[in-house]
């Protein structure tokens, strides 16, 4: 089969012939129809984030059609439309008993620990399979993986209530999605969208936000403050990662407010803990994935239409092209949501 591999941090990826992967009995083998170009993988390419091995098969966001199951998987069928959750836990540690697998202790990662959905095939272990409705999309799919998953627990971690002022700085892949669930699924009150870019900051206007600060040209605390009477934000979720704009959310909580870390960044930061977090009673969270029961429930939403994901999807490539993918989300030229390698033949 072909595979989309990194041999070397920093270079491009090399399209590969490669064996088409074995299964054990409690495993699936995925045919890809689609996988997302996630800004993670960037981080992985780049040496941000470090990956498991080398060479290795990028791709976490995966949607596809079981080809083949292992002899102990029963829920599965050939032939099912399924969705990826890129996780793999061990399902026997205090954690995954409790459903927090992405706390578990032998966690590894599909797209970044082992090899993922750049591919014609992929191996899932049966546990991290979600199945499909014919109604989604593959491209919808592979997306709900990751950028429109992680954002849902982003607002879930940040205990999002009803009427909540909830500011999402970064409306990339996955900010975007998380003012259209900020807005349509947690009924925030007020949802401020806060970015560098105006196409993107006019775009999550039509994906729910109620005001946008393009930073700029303007100043964030001050337009805040005017904008909340003072009182500031409930809730300030970071899709970027910078030092700056981390700084610059927690200046915009009010008092007993909870600032959401999603984004990775490379530099450390610095925060006092009496005159920032303990006079305000404010919390730091930090996000790492999200769960599989989370993606049940996007399924259900989406299914439902009471999640729209029919504009997340601005560009499509192939498998074989996907390093001109990479660097369409990463030039910054185009008006880019998410990108989405495709199989159409799969």
């Amino acid at each position: 089969m072909i595979a989309a591999r990194m041999h070397r941090i920093g270079d491009r990826l090399t399209i590969d012939r490669v064996e088409i992967p074995s299964v054990t009995s409690q495993d699936v083998l995925v045919k890809v129809r689609a996988s997302g170009i996630c800004h993670s993988d960037l981080n992985y390419r780049g040496g941000i984030a470090p990956v498991g091995r080398l060479p290795i098969t990028l791709g976490h966001e995966i949607a596809g059609i079981v080809e083949k199951k292992g002899k102990k998987v029963s829920e599965l069928f050939e032939g099912d439309r399924v969705l990826v959750h890129y996780i793999i836990s061990c399902k026997r540690c205090r954690y995954c008993k409790t459903g927090l697998e992405n706390y578990c202790s032998e966690y590894q990662m599909i797209g970044k620990d082992v090899d993922g959905g750049f591919a014609e095939y992929v191996r899932v272990p049966a546990n991290s399979i979600v199945k499909l409705p014919k109604t989604i999309p593959f491209e919808q799919a592979a997306i709900m993986g990751c950028a429109v998953a992680t954002a849902y627990h982003a607002l879930r971690r940040g205990r999002v209530r009803r009427r909540d002022v909830v500011m999402i700085i970064g409306v990339g892949g996955l900010g975007m999605h998380a003012v259209q669930l900020a807005s349509k699924i947690f009924k925030a009150g007020l949802v401020i969208a806060v970015d560098l870019v105006d196409w993107k900051l006019k775009m999550s206007k039509s994906f729910g936000s109620s005001e946008v600060v393009n930073v700029s040209n303007q100043n964030l605390t001050d337009v805040v403050a005017k904008i909340t009477d003072g009182k500031f934000a409930d809730v300030v979720l970071d899709f970027v990662g910078h030092k700056s704009t981390i700084d610059n959310g927690i200046t915009c909580l009010g008092k007993g407010g909870r600032m959401v870390l999603v984004g990775i960044g490379a530099k450390s930061m610095k925060v006092s803990p009496y005159s920032i977090i303990i006079g305000r009673e404010i919390e730091i969270v930090g996000v790492d994935d999200h769960l599989k029961t989370e993606l049940l429930e996007l399924v259900r939403l989406v299914r439902s239409g009471g999640l729209d994901l029919s504009r997340s999807v601005t560009h499509r490539v192939g498998l074989e092209d996907v390093n001109h993918g990479f660097e369409i989300l990463e030039s910054g030229r185009e008006h880019v949501v998410r990108v989405v390698t495709v199989n159409e033949h799969a």
